[in-house]
């Protein structure tokens, strides 16, 4: 399946430079703007909440009218949606019941107008105060296969105890097809965590853009499918927010890729140093060279052990080899250092890390070697665990740095568990970035970009079957081959990653997830460049009618 968060498009939402995702404080402010600046009045969005749900349940659930239709409304604004939907259902003589959790004088607002409109086409939802008024709509659960939850909206602050608790869990025990306005009810539209009991969806219809748990883990997997639909809120109202968190789509990824000149030739698209390897690990050292070179990077030279030589050149012919001084152990020896200098004359862009070990005198080449790079550098594996304990080593302040830690390795530079970053990935990507004013790219489900200025970039592409050994080295080579053609950092770590992920999915659907392994993404990376942006033909085409109509 398509990751839900993978269905909103940056087309849908004119003038976003990617898909912002808002928390529920964030959205109230947007709709606050949306009245006060472009005259869009509350009762307006809601209308358009209510057609928009309705819309979305005729999309799936094509024979919506032999459905039993349970529809459970709050006391706020969801129930508010709610009660527009229930006017469309009718309006469509579409059959339906609806129960109301709470009483009808606090229904507020544009809700309070909405309930009214119903009523008076003949619908008065009945009032559900106590366990004992549930307990006599049981016959309304038990009969229904598709029942609507409008009862909590995106501002909870505490856990949902007593009567809706139960509510959930009876929804949640039942065999009806489940969905949810704007957020399953129980979640918190400001964290991604579960703060109780909560409805579990099969599909969440939420307004304008996705909030934070909508995206996240683990309270993704309350929402199901979402569907972002669009209620008339101007894009400049969203963007008036300055959100820090977006999601990365293929409409914005596109206008990024470089094109070709006919007339070009190699030296046109940089040249890599990968240092990479170790006895042992020379598949990281390929699969990282080999992974340049399929970004479209013109040049590849591969700094290895000198006893990786031979093997190296007959299974990765396109990469030229440099055989540096090792230590016994095989891996990288400081003494190599000179050469290593000698070698960063006249390259783009160098990645450091796959295959390389913690050996301590490999360690000691890292930090000399980074501490010298003055051209886009990427540290991956071993190259970010030579830094643990001593982060303060690292900055991107006197060239571009990218750090690619798994939540391991991240947790090792910066003195938690893995488990601890997991936790909390966002802040933690964040506050690295900002501090070493670097790019970080947190590897792992829905992997994030956090910039220096401290907006994160969330990937929507990838699967479980990426979750195997090499995988993180064909990144890391992918990244360097497009930082090595002058793509900005940001615009070539996002690329990077959504590529990478979609040649995962690619990857997934030719061969499963469990037998996928790290070669399979490299292969099917040229397909996933293609499903980003068509062949160079269409662009001559389109060059030609521009040549003729100009």
């Amino acid at each position: 399946m398509i990751p839900c968060a993978y269905l909103c498009k940056v087309s849908d939402f004119p003038g976003a430079a990617g898909v912002e995702i808002l928390t529920s404080q964030q959205m109230r402010n947007v709709d606050r703007r949306a009245s006060s600046r472009f005259g869009l009045p509350e009762i307006v969005l809601m209308e358009n909440a209510g057609l928009s749900l309705f819309r979305v349940l005729q999309d799936i659930e094509p024979d919506l009218e032999t459905r039993s239709i349970l529809l459970l409304c709050g006391p706020g604004n969801n129930g508010g949606d709610t009660f527009v939907l229930a006017r469309h259902l009718q309006n469509h003589g579409i059959h339906f019941a609806a129960l109301l959790f709470g009483r009808r004088d606090e229904v507020r607002g544009s809700a309070a107008v909405n309930r009214r409109a119903l009523e008076r086409v003949g619908v008065v939802p009945p009032e559900i105060k106590t366990g004992a008024e549930w307990k006599a709509s049981w016959k309304a659960l038990a009969s229904s296969d598709l029942i609507v939850d409008g009862i909590l909206g995106t501002g909870l602050s505490r856990p949902v105890t007593g009567l809706l608790a139960r509510v959930f869990e009876d929804v949640n025990a039942s065999r009806a097809e489940v969905v949810a306005v704007d957020i399953p009810s129980g979640l918190s539209g400001n964290s991604h965590e579960l703060p109780g009991p909560c409805v579990r969806a099969d599909h969440t219809v939420t307004f304008a853009r996705p909030k934070v748990p909508h995206v996240f883990p683990p309270a993704e997997s309350m929402c199901g499918v979402l569907h972002v639909t669009d209620i008339g809120i101007p894009a400049a109202a969203v963007a008036a927010e300055r959100a820090d968190l977006d999601l990365m789509d293929a409409a914005e990824l596109a206008a990024l890729l470089p094109k070709r000149r006919t007339d070009s030739h190699k030296g046109d698209y940089g040249h890599a140093l990968m240092i990479v390897g170790s006895r042992g690990k020379g598949g990281a050292a390929r699969l990282a060279s080999l992974g340049a070179l399929r970004a479209g990077c013109g040049l590849v030279t591969a700094a290895i052990p000198a006893g990786l030589q031979a093997g190296f050149v007959s299974r990765a012919m396109e990469v030229m080899t440099e055989g540096l001084q090792e230590t016994s152990e095989g891996t990288l020896a400081l003494s190599g250092l000179p050469r290593l200098l000698q070698l960063l004359e006249g390259k783009q862009a160098v990645a450091l890390g796959p295959g390389l070990t913690t050996h301590p005198e490999t360690k000691r080449l890292v930090r000399e070697v980074v501490a010298r790079v003055r051209v886009p550098l990427v540290l991956d594996a071993d190259g970010v665990n030579a830094f643990a304990g001593s982060d303060e080593l690292l900055s991107g302040r006197k060239r571009p740095l990218v750090l690619t830690p798994h939540p391991g390795e991240m947790g090792r530079l910066v003195g938690e568990t893995g488990r601890e970053v997991q936790s909390r990935r966002l802040s933690v990507a964040r506050e690295f970035a900002r501090r070493h004013a670097c790019h970080l790219i947190l590897k792992g489900y829905r992997t994030l970009v956090a910039t220096p200025s401290g907006k994160v970039h969330v990937n929507p592409t990838g699967n479980p079957g990426m979750a195997t050994g090499g995988s993180g080295d064909v990144l890391t080579g992918l990244l360097a081959g497009l930082l090595v053609q002058g793509i900005e950092t940001t615009a070539a770590s996002k690329l990077a990653v959504y590529l990478h992920g979609l040649a995962g999915d690619l990857a997934a659907q030719d061969v499963g997830e469990a037998p996928l392994i790290a070669r399979d993404i490299l292969q099917h990376f040229p397909a996933a460049l293609m499903r980003l942006r068509p062949p160079r033909i269409h662009e001559r085409n389109e060059a030609k009618s521009d040549r003729r109509t100009g």
